[in-house]
């Protein structure tokens, strides 16, 4: 993980290297950013107030500001990836700092992308290469600007291929690094080979990074069908990050989930996502899209091109396609976790919820008491549905010595719990580890 942690440290920052060095030249080229963001503005490529309530509309502001909350909470949250680096720092505090010094750095990135995006096409206005046939797809209009206007330096093309290939190089390794843990941990170890020595346990390690290595280069073949690399990108993290969110919201703020609930729950959540998504992919919904014009190409560009203007029907209604398939692919992630803890909470309630009184509450996330931290202590405790919060202490405890953490539990003022309660729950643990002693003497005499 340490490897993993140094590469993303070097890729980021080619990655920075190589978008600042598109900015700054194709400014040049158009005689500055303002002019770049005049000529955007004027072509309808600038969008920032479209407040429609239409969730088949492919980008407006609750699309993005709504379902992209819920796409980078599950990035964020529970992704194993993000999970598995922000496990690397050994303090809860300074996890929860690197979280927050990472979100400017993403802002930054996100920030130059865009500047780019709005440059290049500056560049092109009027004189598309798409139109023009020079480039197949979109996706390759900016390596096509750095071969056009970056390539009279010797070496600037191939330090702006070393950033792409660094942006996509940062997210696979983490990635086959925690598939490669993940599977070791918690199926390898525990139900295929269970005494292995370390050495053995760290080829198969290597060996199931290679496996998901090769069939992530298979799956390049779906993932090219699916339209733009941040659609495709965004598309698969909501299909399958969100019935993952909904998994783990199902778990820590609903107390009668069972494990009924979040297996029935989590697979129709995946089934739903994939539905809508292959459906968009193999019927694929007309989306309008700005015109592109090919007007002030000069002749010898026009001649050399061999161009001949395609006739463009007119699209076919969208009225013909299903409305789920039409739906913005930013809702995915919103739309699985939804799905996951409605069907969790009702087969829960059909198979019989688990008791709120019998959950250790430091499983339970009382979110109420931050989000109504004003209203009266009796509300918010009736808003507890039954889950013990005033029995908990304030467990978190950090040893600065070694920088450790004792227990990461949720912290609570405990001025008014009284000392029966707490008594009462110490005696609860107590008995329930005896019980745990005695089910393993029982285990180990059979």
């Amino acid at each position: 993980m340490k490897a993993v942690m140094w590469t993303d440290t070097f890729q980021i920052l080619m990655m920075f290297a190589g978008m600042v060095a598109v900015v700054i030249k194709g400014s040049i080229v158009v005689g500055g950013l303002g002019k770049a963001w005049e000529i955007a503005n004027d072509h309808e490529r600038i969008e920032f107030f479209d407040f429609s309530p239409d969730p088949l509309q492919r980008h407006t502001f609750w699309s993005l500001a709504i379902g992209g909350t819920f796409t980078w909470t599950a990035i964020y949250g529970v992704n194993q990836a993000q999970v598995q680096r922000a496990l690397t720092i050994p303090r809860l505090r300074d996890a929860q700092k690197a979280m927050w010094v990472n979100l400017p750095g993403l802002i930054a990135l996100a920030t130059i992308c865009s500047l780019a995006g709005l440059v290049i096409f500056a560049v092109y206005v009027d004189c598309d290469p798409l139109t023009l046939k020079n480039i197949q797809a979109k996706d390759q209009i900016l390596p096509y600007f750095v071969m056009d206007h970056l390539s009279f330096p010797p070496g600037l093309p191939g330090l702006f291929v070393a950033c792409i290939f660094s942006g996509a190089l940062s997210t696979i390794s983490s990635g086959l690094n925690s598939l490669a843990a993940v599977t070791l941990e918690d199926i390898v170890k525990l139900y295929v080979l269970k005494n292995l020595s370390d050495e053995q346990y760290t080829w198969i390690s290597k060996l199931l990074a290679v496996c998901y290595g090769l069939a992530s280069i298979g799956l390049t073949v779906v993932a090219a069908q699916l339209g733009g690399v941040l659609q495709a990108a965004l598309s698969i993290f909501g299909m399958i990050g969100g019935p993952l969110l909904g998994l783990f919201s199902l778990a820590i703020f609903f107390p009668w989930a069972n494990k009924w609930g979040a297996i029935v729950g989590h697979l129709s959540g995946l089934a739903f996502s994939f539905w809508i998504g292959l459906g968009a992919y193999i019927n694929k919904p007309y989306t309008w899209h700005p015109p592109l014009t090919v007007d002030s190409c000069s002749e010898d560009v026009l001649a050399y091109a061999n161009l001949t203007l395609p006739y463009t029907p007119a699209p076919p209604p969208s009225a013909y396609v299903f409305p789920l398939y039409r739906l913005s692919y930013m809702w995915y992630s919103a739309v699985g976790a939804l799905v996951v803890v409605i069907v969790g909470l009702v087969v829960s309630f059909m198979t019989g919820y688990t008791r709120p009184s019998s959950l250790d509450p430091n499983l339970i996330c009382p979110w109420y008491d931050y989000t109504f931290c004003c209203l009266p202590k009796k509300i918010r405790r009736f808003l507890w549905c039954g889950v013990r919060h005033d029995e908990v202490e304030e467990v978190i405890k950090h040893d600065d010595k070694n920088g450790s953490v004792v227990n990461p539990a949720f912290t609570y003022n405990m001025s008014s719990v009284n000392s029966d309660a707490t008594e009462r729950m110490r005696s609860k643990e107590a008995e329930a580890q005896k019980n745990n002693e005695n089910h393993v003497e029982y285990a180990t005499a059979l």
